[in-house]
Parts: structure tokens; sequence; C-alpha cells
């Protein structure tokens, strides 16, 4: 049978201290045995203290790690000394159930009588851990968010050039099928590099999406479109669409990011075996029950996206952790695990949420839910899309032939056109004669005055002028902020001519 607790510590006054004390309490004698221990060492590993009496001390260690800890006790036995909690090294005790605990844990050796024995002190530091994971992860984010910010400008201005001039050469081979079929694939290309860059930016949130009555079904047929090029022979895709399905409130590449991540993701599943991959989008009410499942979603009609596979399926010990920034099940080099992480925020702001059911060896499904648009009239207004009399732009932008490229896209839309790669010579030009411009188009980020800088001057000497912003400035402050600083409307880089184009009939005012 264990020794009793000393007689030094059986005061009343101290066994309550010792009893109520919240650390973990465990005393140890010098062969290793437990002799008491408090209310909190119980709970903390789910042992009644019966069972843990008299039993080495071994039987709190996790299994791997006994037998080391049964040598290097016996050491700190022939030489005991204080040690102090959290003293560098990671340790962790094994629960009832099999789980480990993350744990500090302080020694104390007791001189008694009846010899010494070792107090042990254990603070369970699972809470505090999870909250240096967590700020781990948010120090990794801005990490992104800093460097992706960092290079936005100067990447969407390569990818501009590319996606512009390609465009332009599509129009000038239209009696050349293959060429027109090689330079869509440039375009394409480029538009995925510019979402790949609004990825990251919106994760980290730096980008402000510009959310829209909109249908899932596009961005989806442009999943599934780029990804079957790249699928093997042995995985089938189906889907399905729903023609009664409404709009949603969202940014196309938002939805776009979704449908390609468990669209690539479900492919990755089946890899190895092949499989059936179905994609389904349709309509679908939701009741106040699964709104109380699901927080910040609401009762009503709802688009949803079902992703199935018939792959691996995912262990049920992983499924709790599968959208946490960074966590990622595939081998290095394959995955980043910002990809479920990224598709749960997104539609987390969008007012949805995401629901998973998958069986090891069975296969996988999702479900994003996403609130139907509300109903608009039944005839929206003609916009007019007939090219505009001439009507003169300034243009400012300090890279040459990107100016170029946005000269010849908006002359091709039978606008006149004055390009200056110099804000400051743009300024004297506007100021020699103010009445001559009906459009002010400019870049943000340019040497010695800045786009903002050139708004403001311009705007004091002509406040009624439309400033169109062509930049990705908006990736750090919202459109509202901009408005109050006189820009009308803000075009984020890459663009393509279209999107030029509409926004410059949109913004030219009336003659």
């Amino acid at each position: 049978m264990p020794r009793a607790i000393p007689r030094e510590v059986s005061d009343e006054f101290i066994r309550t201290a010792f009893e109520r004390c919240p650390s973990g309490l465990i005393v140890v004698d010098r062969t290793g045995l437990v002799t008491a221990v408090n209310q909190e060492v119980e709970r903390l590993f789910g042992y009644a203290r019966a069972e843990l009496l008299g039993q080495p001390v071994e039987m709190l260690v996790p299994p791997e790690a006994a037998g080391g800890h049964a040598s290097l006790r016996e050491r700190y036995g022939a030489q005991p000394t204080t040690r102090r909690m959290g003293a560098g090294r990671e340790l962790f005790g094994r629960h009832k159930d099999g789980r480990d605990i993350p744990v500090e844990i302080g020694l104390s050796p007791v001189e008694t009588p009846e010899g010494t024995f070792i107090l042990g002190t254990i603070v369970d530091v699972s809470e505090r851990r999870a909250l240096e994971d967590r700020l781990r992860q948010t120090h990794k984010l801005e990490a992104i968010g800093n460097l992706a910010s960092g290079i936005a400008h100067d990447f969407n201005n390569i990818l501009l050039g590319i996606m512009g001039y390609a465009e332009l050469a599509r129009e000038a081979s239209a009696g050349f099928p293959s060429v027109v079929a090689d330079l869509d694939v440039v375009v394409d290309t480029a538009r995925r590099g510019r979402d790949l860059v609004n990825r990251i930016l919106v994760f980290t949130r730096k980008s402000q999406p510009s959310r829209t009555p909109t249908r899932f079904e596009t961005p989806v047929r442009d999943a599934i479109q780029l990804l079957r090029a790249t699928l093997p022979p042995n995985i089938q895709i189906r889907e399905g669409f729903d023609p009664s399905t409404p709009e949603m409130l969202a940014d196309g590449n938002e939805l776009h990011q979704i449908a390609m991540n468990l669209a690539t993701n479900a492919a990755h599943a089946m890899k190895d075996h092949g499989g059936v991959l179905e994609v389904w989008v349709s309509p679908v009410t939701v009741d106040a029950l699964f709104a109380a499942a699901h927080p910040g979603t609401r009762p009503g009609l709802h688009v949803r996206l079902s992703v199935s596979d018939t792959g691996t399926g995912i262990p049920a010990q992983v499924l709790d952790r599968i959208f946490d920034p960074f966590y990622t099940t595939k081998a290095k080099g394959e995955g980043t695990g910002l990809g479920l992480s990224v598709i749960k925020q997104i539609v987390v702001s969008l007012g949805g949420a995401v629901d998973v059911v998958s069986q090891v060896g069975q296969g996988t499904r999702f479900d994003v839910y996403v609130p139907a648009a509300p109903n608009r009239p039944a005839e929206d207004a003609k916009v007019d899309t007939s090219s505009p009399a001439l009507r003169q732009i300034l243009l400012v932008e300090d890279e040459q032939r990107l100016a170029s490229l946005g000269q010849r896209i908006l002359e091709s839309e039978g606008f006149a056109v004055s390009v200056h790669t110099s804000s400051m010579q743009a300024l004297e030009d506007f100021r020699s004669n103010p009445a001559r411009y009906d459009l002010l188009i400019t870049d943000n980020t340019m040497p010695h005055m800045t786009g903002l800088e050139l708004v403001q001057q311009v705007l004091a000497i002509r406040p009624d002028i439309p400033v169109l912003m062509v930049s990705g400035i908006g990736e750090s402050m919202s459109a509202e902020e901009l408005k109050q600083l006189g820009v009308t409307r803000l075009l984020s880089k890459p663009y393509q001519s279209s999107e030029l184009k509409a926004a410059a009939r949109e913004l030219m005012p009336a003659p």
C-alpha cells in the first residue's frame, strides 16, 4: 500500500489547500508510485483517485514516452532539485480515454521523516496552446497579406499587359480560329493568375469584392471546363444545373474559387483509383432548424452547390480540422491548406454555410449554401451600349505599354484619348484646359504624385469631372473611402477590355 500524505501536510488547512488547488497536484515517492492526488488531477486525467494511488506515475505518460520517463525520473530522484514549470520542454500527459493532453509540470522535492517525496504541479495548457496556434496562423496570414499587397500592383500590371494585348490580338485574328483558340487560353490563364492574387487578398481581408446578382452556373461551368482537361480518363464528371436556381449577391471570382477548390480536391481524392465527380447546382429552402445549426445563416431560399466524389474519404478525426488555415493532408508540394479555409471564409461572408459528409473508402460530399439575392424588377433598365460620340478622356498610367494598351482599347470604342505617363505632366495638361476633358482615368501607384493626389488636384480645379481609378488600391481602401476622396469608381487591375469600355461608357457624362 502507498504511504499516506506525510505529517507535514496533514493539517486540515493544508489538506484543504492541496485538494482545492486549481492546478493538478500529485505526490510521488522515490520509487515512482503515486501516493496522493488532488481533485484537479482526477478531472484532468479522467481517473478516480483510487485508480491512481499506488500505481506507477508512468500510467499518466503517453506509452511512447513512458520508458524514457522512468529513466529520467530515476536520474532526477538521485539528485532532486526544484524545477520550474514550463522549463522549455513540450510535455504531454495521457488521459484515461487515450487522449494526449499538453501540460506543463513543475517538480519540488519534499523531505519528510518518511523519506523524500516529489510534489508535481500539473497545468493543462490546451487552451493556451490553441491560442498560440491561432496567433501563429494569424501571423502567417499577416505575412501573406503583406507580401501579397506588396507584389499585387506589379504582378497585376504584368497580367494586365498579357491579358489586354492577347485580347487585342484575338480581335485581329478573327479569320484564324486556331489562333483565336490559343489566345483564348492565354487570356484565361492570365485571368486565373488574377484570381490567384484575389484569392490571397480576399483571404487576408485586403480586398473588397464587388458583389452583384450573379448565377452560380457560369463560374461552376468554367471551373469544370478547366479541370476536365487535366483529369485522367478514369475520373468521370457528372454535372447538373437546375434552371430554376436563383441569383446570389456574390463576386464571380469568389464563386469560381469555391467551385474550383472543391472540384480539385474531389479529383485529388480519386487520383489513384479513379471514380465519379459530381457537381450540382440547385435551389433549396432552408428552415429554422438548419439556420440554428449554422450560425450566421437565416431561413429562406438558398442556392446549393453540391460537389461529391467516390474517393478515399476523410477520416473522422480530420473532419474537424479541414477548414483550419494551412492544415492539409496532402503530400508536400501538393497543397498549402488554404483552399478549404478560403471557401469557408467566402461562404460565411456571403451569409451562407458549408456542410461536409464523408466516409473513409466511400467518398466525400460538400454542400455549399448561399442565400438567394432579393427579387429584382422583371425588366432591368436597358443600358445603351452603342458607341459614344467622340468624347475626350485624360488617361494617366506610368507604364508606357499599359498606357498604350488603355489608349487602344478606349479609342476602339470611339473615345478620344490623351495619354500621360507622368501624373505631374497630366496635371499641367489639365490645368491648361480644364473644360477639354470629360473623364479622368488614372492609376494610383505612380512616382512623384500618386493617382489619389492627382485626383485631389484635378477636382480642386473642376469638381464635376468623373474619375475612374484603375488600380489595385481597393486592396487597402473601401469603395466608400475612395468616393469620399473623389473617386467615382474603381476598376481593379488586371481588367478585361470589355470592363474598361463599360466603365468609361458608364461614367462619361451625357453630351
